[in-house]
């Protein structure tokens, strides 16, 4: 789940109780008492929104004496004169709430339709709590938690009040939470393939923090993966397993990997596509499931994606010739980045139309000296902020060293851009992918 940074306009607000939510409460306070005090303990609540997981806020009402019997909860209402109110991001955050150290239960935040809830735009229900002769306090321990799509909402705070049976307001106080960036989901980070000179092949996955540590520390995916001569992705593999992979033998048979949604095992056992892929020099899959082939004679033939297992591939239909200029054909985003031997990158948006035998716009050159790596591999999003939710390439350099490369947008144009080292010593791998 991904939405933009929205700034907030917020305002703390009195809650009205209904009289329904007092029915069954004995509780009794003295009018003349002053109201006690709700104390939020460290402040307002910072909420990494990613897979990091809840995090507890506590709040301590202090009673004035006298008060016994139930004190109503409420719901709390925040108002966002600059939100979307079609976002409706109540939805997506959950809570648990328990009461003087009792057991946790949800407790739902909700975004209502703004037309018909007086303009309410994110709502929290507290519980009751039922404050037992002669105490003084009651505590509330609230966790919250949210996806990383809700990063950068906030910071925002509303007024609570606890009202006792005869609807006085016995303590009164302050709850404010912030929605900060944290690290994006598993299903939505990148990985990075590398098959060693054993056969084995190894995962690298995103770490999603955006902080000069692109990927996390390798992982074993299993053996044997030297018998393929060509390996290539057909969308961009995550964290979560998810994402397609197909693989040539040296017999010329195409097999396809069809992504597990595991992250222990990403890949679920191979079927076979077919023979004769020997004829083809060069296969490139996009996301969406297409794959792309360079013959011998130079010419590129699109196979486009079923989304089928059993039959993964339409009929090939071609996209031209030439393309025996290039020495390497690499995915990037949606399209493609190629170069030349002397170490000119061109690169290939994705067409607008549908026409199957145009699947590019007219190529545009990106820069030299790219003869300085030895092996590319397109990636998707390796970051946390929305710059690095865009696709990313990965390049070894002649020395060993990795470079991961984020994206650059200009008039809807993108190309790589940003490199930032991701190790060293990838010279043990004799494929990237």
């Amino acid at each position: 789940m991904r939405q933009p940074r929205r700034a907030l306009v917020t305002a703390g607000l009195v809650l009205a109780l209904t009289s329904s939510a007092l029915a069954g409460g004995a509780a009794t306070a003295a009018a003349a008492l002053a109201p006690g005090t709700i104390v939020q303990e460290g402040g307002a609540l910072r909420v990494p929104a990613g897979e990091e997981g809840p995090v507890t806020t506590r709040l301590t009402v202090a009673l004035p004496p006298g008060v016994t019997g139930r004190i109503a909860g409420q719901r709390l209402s925040f108002r966002a004169w600059s939100a979307d109110p079609a976002s409706r991001p109540g939805r997506r955050i959950t809570s648990t709430c328990a009461v003087d150290g009792g057991p946790f239960a949800p407790c739902a935040w909700d975004s209502p339709d703004p037309e018909t809830v007086d303009g309410a735009w994110l709502v929290f229900d507290l519980p009751a709590a039922d404050v037992a002769p002669g105490a003084s306090t009651v505590t509330y321990d609230i966790t919250v938690d949210a996806g990383s799509d809700l990063g950068g909402l906030g910071p925002f705070s509303t007024t609570v009040e606890l009202r006792d049976g005869t609807g006085a307001v016995v303590a009164t106080g302050e709850l404010a939470f912030s929605f900060e960036q944290g690290t994006p989901e598993a299903w939505l980070r990148t990985s990075l393939h590398a098959r060693d000179r054993d056969g084995v092949l190894w995962q690298y996955d995103a770490t999603g923090r955006g902080d000069g540590t692109p990927l996390k520390p390798r992982k074993r995916v299993g053996g044997g993966w030297n018998a393929y001569t060509a390996l290539t992705k057909l969308d961009r593999t995550t964290a979560a397993g998810g994402g397609d992979l197909v693989a040539r033998d040296r017999d010329g048979v195409l097999w396809y990997y069809r992504g597990s949604g595991r992250e222990g095992a990403p890949f679920a056992p191979r079927r076979r596509v077919g023979g004769g892929w020997n004829a083809y020099t060069s296969l490139v899959g996009l996301p969406g499931g297409d794959l792309f082939a360079r013959d011998r004679d130079g010419v590129l033939w699109r196979y486009p994606g079923t989304g089928l297992a059993a039959q993964p591939f339409g009929r090939r239909v071609r996209v031209g010739g030439g393309w025996n200029a290039y020495k390497s054909i690499v995915a990037f985003g949606d399209g493609l980045v190629a170069h030349t031997p002397d170490g000119r990158q061109w690169r290939y948006e994705k067409a607008d139309d549908w026409d199957p035998a145009v699947p590019f716009k007219p190529r545009r050159a990106v820069g030299g000296g790219w003869n300085a790596y030895t092996a590319l591999a397109g990636m998707g999003r390796i970051g946390r902020t929305a710059y690095e939710d865009n696709p990313s390439l990965a390049a070894r350099a002649k020395d060993g060293r990795l470079v991961v490369y984020g994206v650059v947008r200009f008039d809807g144009k993108s190309e790589p851009y940003y490199p930032r080292p991701g190790g060293w010593s990838w010279n043990i791998y004799d494929l990237l992918v």
